[in-house]
């Protein structure tokens, strides 16, 4: 029996690294490794300034600044449009067809989206700071703290920039901007640990290393457009737009409403547990999601590398292949993330008590569970990409809303009955109901292909 199973395992082994002589696969990897290289320097050393600044801070501290970071990520950019999505499809279409000029009013509106969604979040940001404070009952000193770091959202014209280097494959750029932003957050870290800043500190290495990051992606943009050729945009007319680019407008309203909803199911859950319990809880059920976010990041590089190789497939009408794509990414990307989570289980304790402390070793099951759920979210890491490249942003928006109203529905009951681990029972909860509902709808497409390509 044992012959017969390592047979079958090194027959499957085999089987997977044939999937490496596909063009395509091959491909993909490739393109993932260049971003995987700089992110997984970048997630390092943030993972490793994360830890100074909670072991320097403390549970109460830090809990402070995860809601002025999260504040910003909520509040702040409620409005902004996520139109590097937009700009891949209507921008590979026309690059396709070697039409330069509507390329050219496609980046000036996706560059006039992100000005003013990114003007209206600052002025929001603001206005909102006090308010909010008053609503969790925290301590209104924060408020100044808020306010200060709002202005990052002003800078946060990134939609664009992030869409011209993926569609002209610079995610080199992007690798080396993961890896510059954490290295400078790093030193400025330290810096605030040699001279004994306090909380105010903090915030403004945050920001400024945050400025400093979306300033490079602007003038990253600006130099592949200029390099190749591409010239012009800020004096192209924005007429004629839904004409030139059929279904444009629809397209960015539905995946700004689903990007919006991911954002505040990410981040914006951090306000609902700042209301139900303090500073100190905060902080422990942060350290728990930076650790998840860590290791959920090293499946990004293969999310935003296989949606212009789905999008390409599904254009060519390769629907097998683009079906085969998503199943071989899945097995690799499920089987790592597993192996991950089973080390977590066996040595996390010990590396949360060891690099941070007794202090916060109420993080550890917290986090247990919180992996668990990336495990099951890193499974379906292809599908979002798959629904858009199919052309179903509404219902990709509909499962995630249903998802969404469900988690904060058992976010806000476990958190009070259970304590904070609760927020990790509520997300692994989430995370299962929105990969079985995405995979449904992947499946039914598929097996209506298929019905409809042998009636043919």
């Amino acid at each position: 029996m044992l012959i017969f199973r390592n047979l079958t395992l090194s027959g499957q082994l085999l089987r997977i690294s044939g999937w490496f002589r596909d063009d395509i696969f091959r491909r993909l990897f490739f393109n993932a490794g260049k971003l995987l290289g700089g992110n997984s320097i970048a997630t390092g050393i943030a993972l490793v300034s994360t830890l100074l600044t909670a072991r320097a801070l403390g549970p109460q501290n830090y809990g402070i600044l995860a809601l002025v970071l999260v504040y910003e990520l909520t509040i702040g950019k409620l409005l902004t449009f996520n139109v590097w999505q937009a700009f891949i499809k209507f921008g590979g279409e026309a690059l396709h067809i070697g039409n330069h000029d509507d390329l050219r009013q496609l980046i000036k509106l996706c560059f006039c989206l992100d000005i003013s969604s990114a003007t209206a979040g600052t002025i929001l940001a603001m206005l909102l700071s006090g308010p909010t404070i008053k609503v969790l009952g925290w301590n209104q000193d924060i408020r100044s703290l808020l306010v200060l770091y709002s202005i990052l959202v002003i800078f946060s014209i990134n939609g664009t920039p992030i869409g011209v280097l993926r569609l002209f494959n610079r995610f080199d750029l992007l690798s080396i901007n993961a890896a510059l932003s954490s290295l400078i957050r790093f030193i400025g870290v330290v810096i605030c640990l040699w001279l004994k800043q306090n909380l105010y500190g903090f915030v403004v290495v945050y920001l400024i290393t945050g400025i400093l990051g979306q300033l490079y992606l602007l003038i990253s943009s600006i130099w592949v457009l200029k390099n190749k050729g591409i010239h012009g945009y800020v004096f192209q007319p924005l007429v004629n737009i839904q004409k030139r680019f059929p279904g444009i407008w629809n397209y960015v309203w539905t995946t700004n409403i689903n990007s919006t909803l991911a954002m505040i199911l990410r981040e914006g859950s951090t306000l609902l547990i700042a209301g139900l319990t303090g500073p100190s809880a905060l902080g422990l059920y942060k350290i728990a999601q930076q650790i998840t976010q860590t290791i959920l990041k090293l499946s990004d590089p293969l999310n935003h590398a296989i949606y212009p190789e789905l999008s390409k497939l599904f254009a060519m009408k390769r629907i097998h292949e683009f079906f085969s794509l998503i199943k071989r990414s899945a097995v690799i990307v499920t089987t790592i993330s597993i192996s991950i989570w089973f080390v977590f289980v066996v040595l996390g304790e010990k590396v949360i008590i060891y690099v941070l402390g007794h202090i916060y070793l109420g993080a550890y099951p917290i986090a247990v569970v919180y992996i668990l759920a990336a495990v099951v979210a890193m499974s379906g890491f292809s599908f979002q990409s798959a629904m858009l490249a199919i052309g179903w942003p509404h219902r990709s928006t509909i499962i995630l809303l249903i998802g969404t109203v469900v988690y904060y529905f058992l976010l806000f009951i476990l958190v009070q009955y259970i304590g904070i681990i609760g927020a990790a029972y509520a997300y692994l909860v989430f995370c299962s109901i929105w990969l079985i509902l995405m995979f449904m709808n992947l499946r039914s497409y598929f097996i209506y292909y298929t019905s409809e390509y042998h009636l043919q």
